[in-house]
Parts: structure tokens; sequence; C-alpha cells
């Protein structure tokens, strides 16, 4: 086995987007037996709280909460992800290359925050280039994964929702090891509408809502380009409860 491949990477602006966005179909992904890692594309260093080494103790910590595999650090500027930059596309090429994954999930590029909407792009390019053998041509091209666009925060019209219902308290309880971010620990923490108390309460609204789509307690909202190819349309959607229009 190579220790080194992962069958899914989710990749993030910041630490903690990742867990936002998609933890709980990571936590699914894990039930399943697949080996999946997050890849921070920064350290976070321009967050208003919290240092980028205490948010990297605190991303650990999530993830063992969570039970991927890896933790990765792509260490690429806070405020300066830039989806043209070659520089950059080539750091994510050689991530996909060494790492080989079947699947990545990336930021839907509508976002409120110009780093998530960098990175959708970022991850877009590298996905195609990374099986074009002469771009950075130092290492060796592999299969073009699957990419999904996950929601981020604001609502979208998915291509599919995922029942993460079984899932939901863990990935609130990998989203409460980040306390620099999501708490007000002392008179000095700087009021953002992170460490509002209503945030996380609209994370599990959002899964809340996508999960009635789909006549489930909750869900999370994907992305993809193109059509979504289904083999049996009976034993996809007959099981599903019948749900309003």
């Amino acid at each position: 086995m190579n220790d080194s491949a992962y069958d899914v990477i989710a990749f993030g602006a910041h630490p903690d987007d990742a867990e936002t966005a998609c933890g709980g179909l990571l936590v699914n992904l894990v039930g399943r037996g697949h080996r999946v890692a997050i890849c921070d594309l920064t350290r976070g260093e321009l967050g208003t709280n919290g240092s980028p080494e205490l948010r990297g103790r605190e991303a650990a910590a999530a993830a063992r909460v969570l039970g991927i595999a890896a933790r990765l650090q792509a260490g690429l500027p806070d405020g300066g992800l830039d989806g043209r930059s070659v520089e950059q596309q080539s750091a994510l090429v050689g991530f996909l290359r060494a790492h080989r994954p079947r699947l990545v999930i990336a930021p839907h590029p509508r976002s409120r925050h110009p780093d998530h909407a960098e990175a959708a792009e970022l991850v877009r390019r590298a996905v195609f280039f990374a099986a074009v053998p002469r771009f950075a041509p130092g290492t060796s091209a592999c299969a073009r994964p699957v990419r999904l666009q996950a929601a981020d925060y604001w609502p979208l019209r998915p291509s599919f929702v995922v029942d993460v219902s079984a899932a939901l308290a863990t990935k609130l309880e990998a989203l409460r090891c980040y306390r620099s971010q999501f708490e007000r620990q002392s008179a000095a923490a700087v009021p953002t509408h992170l460490n509002d108390p209503a945030f996380l309460r609209r994370i599990e609204t959002d899964a809340r809502h996508y999960g009635r789509l789909i006549g489930v307690a909750a869900g999370e909202a994907f992305v993809v380009d193109g059509g979504v190819p289904v083999e049996d349309p009976l034993a996809t959607f007959a099981a599903r409860p019948e749900v309003p229009a």
C-alpha cells in the first residue's frame, strides 16, 4: 500500500474551511473505509483571532475527531491565493500527483471570501493540469480525479445532497475544536461573525435545510460540473422518501 496515497482530499483555503463545507461527508467516507485527507492551502495567518501555530493545533485536533488519515498543509499565502498563479497551480499539481486521490472536494467559487473563490479556481486548474504530462514535468502525471464543489457560506442549488444525519454531531464537534475562531474566549478576543454564537447554529441550520431537500435530518450540498451519472435510477431514487416539490 502507498502510504502517501489517499482516496479523497478535501481542500480548504484556511484551517476549519473543509470541516465547515464537507465535514459530514468526510466522516461518512471514513466510515466506509476510504482513506481521507484534508489539505489546508494556507495556515490562516491573517485570521483576526488566533495564531497560525494555534490554528495548526486546532486543525490537528479536528482531524482526530473526524478520523481522517492525514492533515496536509500547502503553505500558500493567506490573502494571496491566486487561481491563475502558475507557481501555486504547480504546488497543487505536485500534491495531487504525490497523493493521487480519486476524489477531490473544493470550495464553491461563489463565496464571500476572496480566498475561497480563488481556492476553487486553483483546485479546478490543478485537477486539470495534474493529468497533463508536460505541465510541471518534474513529476509524473496522474489520473484526473473527480472534483466536487462544496456549498460554502451561501445557499446554492446543488447537483446532489449527501445525507449526513448520522455525522452531523461529529462535524460540529470537529468545528468546536477551533476555539480561537468560533468562541470569544476572553476580553481580548475581537468579535467577528465567526465567533458570534449564532455562527455554528447557522452551520447546523444549513445542514437541516439541505437535509430537508432529500427528506432526511441533515445534508451537505455539492455541485459537480456536467451531469451526474446514474446507472440505475430505481436503486438510486426508489428508496428515497417522498418530499415536497
